[in-house]
């Protein structure tokens, strides 16, 4: 297997390609995606004579013309850097042309703020029966926090009662009411039910209700809030004798004050409203005319951290654990030219790549990768830049219920 064809050329391409073109395992590369210019100038950076890249026009919501460029290519292994809006429409472009699958993020259905995990998984016949793999939730959350999960049962814990996320979302940028996380995603947090697991059961509290603080090693102590995240949804399938997971997440303050305003002068409505005969949600005008993300990824400064607090016992004592990574922000600019958060995305998607290339990978049919052993991925996780850490945690997670107004400036 050696023929890859990556569909999208957006964000995340901007970690992947640098990461993929240190990587030998990858010799015949097709990169695709709406932009050709953007899919040409990776090419003309980064293609050699060991490692040929290639590229397309793409737009995988025309599914027949995609169809055609990728059977022209026949690629062994499709990379996903779409939307996870369109994840089945990539599924189904690999089954119609023989190709195994991986993304980084479990399929959103346009619409709602929820993943669909089973929806992926109802493709597990059609995969085996075609012979192929397909790899879902291959990014950080889910995907690391997966395998630091499996790690610990492993190594760790005997019997593991609670996993506690903590997404710090720490360092500084130019625009100090915005976040280095994507503007939809963490209004999406803030603004829907928290869900958890909860002896047995996924069960909702009311956004913002639940505020912790932690003080997370190279970064200090924070305030963080409960809030939704896919994770709860991977992590509760793979661990679901524990009591209790659930997912923290940092915000500066004048985002708060930022989102409180726009939402009382209904900007975050998903409603369309009439302006001029055009149909236009606020929502979507708002984040058109906001800074994107790869506008801020040259001016964010400091460290981010995310983490996985669990507790258990181990031969009959208490223990608890805390499993983590910290990223620069400036050098990881400068080494990639991505933000930090989209190098944690995109490092475990290579890694996961990587191991379907050398048939460490191959299993017919859907799968997570808590279905596999953690310690090589882990080791080839570190091999492409991402270290993280073990301790053994001697502090706890503070959790108070309600909110505040002692958020990080």
């Amino acid at each position: 297997m050696q023929r890859v064809l990556i569909i999208g050329c957006g964000k995340l391409a901007r970690a992947v390609i640098p990461l993929i073109s240190k990587n030998p395992v990858f010799r015949e590369i097709c990169l695709c995606g709406r932009s050709k210019e953007k899919c040409d100038a990776y090419k003309t950076k980064y293609s050699t004579d060991k490692q040929k890249i290639v590229t397309a026009y793409a737009d995988i919501r025309n599914k027949d013309k995609t169809l055609l460029m990728a059977k022209i290519y026949h690629p062994d292994l499709v990379i996903n850097l779409a939307p996870s809006t369109l994840n089945l429409q990539v599924m189904d472009l690999c089954l119609e042309m023989g190709a195994n699958y991986i993304d980084a993020s479990l399929y959103l259905p346009k619409g709602t703020a929820l993943c669909n995990i089973d929806a992926e998984y109802e493709y597990d016949a059609r995969f085996r029966e075609k012979g192929l793999t397909a790899i879902i939730g291959c990014g950080f959350n889910p995907g690391v926090t997966s395998a630091w999960a499996q790690y610990a049962a492993i190594k760790l814990l005997d019997d593991i009662h609670s996993v506690d996320v903590l997404d710090m979302n720490a360092g500084t940028n130019a625009h100090p009411y915005l976040m280095n996380t994507p503007m939809m995603t963490s209004l999406r947090q803030i603004s829907t039910e928290s869900r958890m697991w909860s002896n047995g059961k996924i069960v909702s509290v009311p956004p913002m209700s639940v505020q912790a603080k932690f003080n997370f090693p190279d970064i200090g102590k924070r305030n963080l809030y409960m809030v939704d995240h896919e994770v709860i949804d991977a992590l509760s399938g793979e661990l679901p004798e524990a009591t209790t997971i659930r997912y923290f997440s940092a915000f500066k303050r004048p985002f708060l004050s930022m989102i409180k305003i726009l939402r009382e002068v209904g900007m975050t409505s998903t409603v369309p409203v009439d302006i001029d005969g055009q149909q236009i949600a606020p929502l979507d005008f708002l984040y058109e005319v906001m800074p994107q993300q790869e506008d801020l990824a040259a001016t964010v400064k400091g460290k981010t951290g995310v983490g996985l607090l669990l507790t258990g016992t181990k031969e009959g004592a208490a223990k608890q654990y805390l499993v983590y990574t910290t990223v620069d922000h400036q050098e990881c600019f400068e080494t990639y030219g991505s933000s930090a958060t989209d190098f944690m995305a995109a490092a475990p998607l290579v890694t996961g790549a990587c191991l379907m290339l050398l048939g460490i990978w191959k299993k017919d049919g859907v799968h997570m990768i808590s279905e596999f052993d953690p310690i090589p991925f882990l080791k080839e996780l570190q091999k492409q830049g991402f270290d993280y850490k073990v301790t053994e945690a001697s502090q706890g997670l503070e959790v108070v219920s309600g909110a505040n107004d002692d958020e990080e400036d």
